[in-house]
């Protein structure tokens, strides 16, 4: 009889707390289903938003809900203040370079930190406004929704939509899998919770659930391509952006067995040693939370240039098969989904993983340091196959003068990493159907990204239509868009997902079918 009393008194206070509410309410209080909560005007430029930070979405993942899918948090009856930005899920410290300032999460590090953030127009669009949800990124390992480079107060007021975002579980926390004792998945069951914690308010900010788009970049891109491939999460937004992010990514997932032999390298490393599953998951459940991510990247069986840990599992639950085999079998979600990348993926993501190359300097860079890279990247490959990559893009690179190497390490790491993977989602898909100032340029771009993307979430024809390119979606019958943005002088595109299987010293001698830059990498 206890569930009945607290739906009574949860109906009781619903019903009586407009009345109570009266002068206190001045449109920064809202009525969720799991209670009231009460947000703050913030400026964002000449426009105003009301934010709503820090809303608990699901009870607080400690002890035996460590590592298990999570529960909807308890409703609350008083006006909970959510007017800052909750604890972030714990994670390691990034390397020290300046750029990392950005990604650098401020807020107190707390295994209680399934929070989710809602940016909302003020005055409020007459008409039910669309949502944008957006998930960080950072290797399933690092990020949190309150970066600030995340603030979702001036899409909000910009686009006049309703933003959202949320924190999700991280490393071992959030994707350890030995099931059935420890499911797996646990940081997408998060972010699947919280999309439906905002569908069902959506009425509550004055959103329409009907218009729900869900975008991320790098991991968080990748996390939205899960949720493209999940059942599960298929009724839960009607659109999809993928920056510089996809579901087959190297390293981006792994399978029940990898994932299994991980988790128990991880038992070792923090003294459990239980040979049965749920006897250590129940010992890993005993540890301090900030002892897992000192300990993640030690499981890894070789040096990976890049290499995750702990990632999203082909469990048969969330994900039913291996995403390159449900990606293949065409069964994500029929909706309009955009996927992109910028001009040189590779460099930011160089600047994070191998900061000792001290790549701003290209003279540092030669080919022995390329053949490192490779190498690193992609444990095991073939010589002869790193070999001719690395001729492959030095040769291309030799217009770089100096800078040929390093021109040469950044787009291949940027297109085995980012680019070619999002090139197979965009291609699978049309087969279904850091300066510290801004320049005038980049503030332009900045605010045509931010109209975009406003766009995007009503219609994807107004998306189109605002970038004008080379070439119109109606002009290409598999629905492939090559958009230009006209504020920025256009970057030179390379996007090298093919290349010869067998380069002798000169590529251009090569006659033969390409191949994909991974096939050649991974088999040789």
């Amino acid at each position: 009889h206890l569930g009945h009393e607290k739906t009574l008194a949860r109906i009781l206070t619903w019903f009586f707390w407009p009345s109570v509410s009266g002068s206190d309410d001045d449109g920064t209080v809202v009525l969720t289903t799991s209670g009231p909560i009460r947000g703050k005007r913030l400026q964002a430029g000449s426009s105003t938003v009301t934010a709503f930070l820090g809303i608990p979405y699901a009870e607080p993942p400690v002890g035996t809900l460590r590592f298990q899918k999570p529960l909807p948090h308890q409703p609350w009856s008083q006006i909970l203040e959510t007017t800052s930005f909750g604890n972030v899920c714990p994670q390691p410290s990034l390397p020290t370079y300046p750029e990392a300032k950005l990604l650098t999460p401020t807020m107190p590090q707390s295994e209680d930190c399934l929070f989710l953030n809602v940016w909302v127009p003020h005055p409020r669009p007459p008409a039910p406004a669309p949502i944008l949800i957006w998930i960080h990124g950072g290797g399933f390992f690092t990020g949190a929704a309150s970066l600030e480079i995340y603030d979702g107060r001036f899409l909000a007021a910009t686009g006049k939509i309703i933003v959202a975002s949320m924190n999700y579980r991280l490393g071992a926390l959030g994707f350890l899998s030995l099931p059935p004792a420890a499911p797996g998945n646990a940081g997408l069951w998060d972010q699947r919770l919280a999309l439906r914690w905002l569908r069902d308010n959506a009425a509550a900010f004055g959103g329409d659930p009907a218009h729900v788009m869900l975008s991320g970049h790098g991991s968080g891109a990748a996390s939205v391509g899960f949720h493209l491939l999940s059942p599960g999460s298929r009724p839960l937004f009607t659109r999809a952006v993928l920056q510089s992010g996809s579901p087959t990514a190297p390293s981006g997932s792994s399978s029940l067995e990898e994932a299994k032999e991980r988790g128990q390298r991880l038992g070792q490393l923090l003294g459990c040693t239980d040979s049965d599953d749920t006897a250590l998951v129940g010992c890993l459940q005993g540890k301090e939370a900030g002892e897992f991510p000192k300990h993640e990247f030690s499981v890894l069986r070789h040096r990976e240039l890049l290499g995750m840990p702990f990632v999203p599992t082909t469990d048969g639950d969330f994900l039913p098969d291996s995403p390159s085999r449900l990606l293949q079998a065409k069964q994500s979600q029929p909706i309009p989904i955009a996927a992109g990348f910028t001009a040189n993926e590779g460099s930011y993501l160089l600047l994070f993983a191998a900061p000792t190359l001290q790549l701003q300097n290209a003279s540092n860079v030669g080919m022995e340091e390329l053949l490192q890279v490779l190498k690193l990247m992609v444990p095991g490959a073939p010589e002869e196959a790193v070999q001719a990559v690395a001729r492959w893009y030095s040769q291309e690179g030799e217009k770089q003068g100096e800078a040929q190497y390093r021109w040469a390490m950044e787009q291949i790491v940027g297109d085995y990493i980012v680019v070619c993977p999002v090139a197979e989602v965009a291609r699978r898909e049309t087969e279904a159907g850091a300066n510290s100032t801004h320049t005038e340029a980049e503030e332009v771009l900045s605010r045509t990204m931010m109209q975009w993307t406003a766009e995007f979430a009503r219609t994807m024809r107004a998306a189109v239509t605002l970038w004008p390119g080379e070439h119109n979606i109606q002009e290409e019958p598999t629905g492939k868009t090559s958009v230009v943005f006209p504020v920025l002088p256009p970057p030179d595109t390379h996007t090298n997902c093919s290349v010869p299987h067998s380069a002798p010293s000169n590529v251009s001698e090569h006659k033969g079918s390409p191949y994909s830059l991974r096939e050649v990498l991974l088999q040789g």
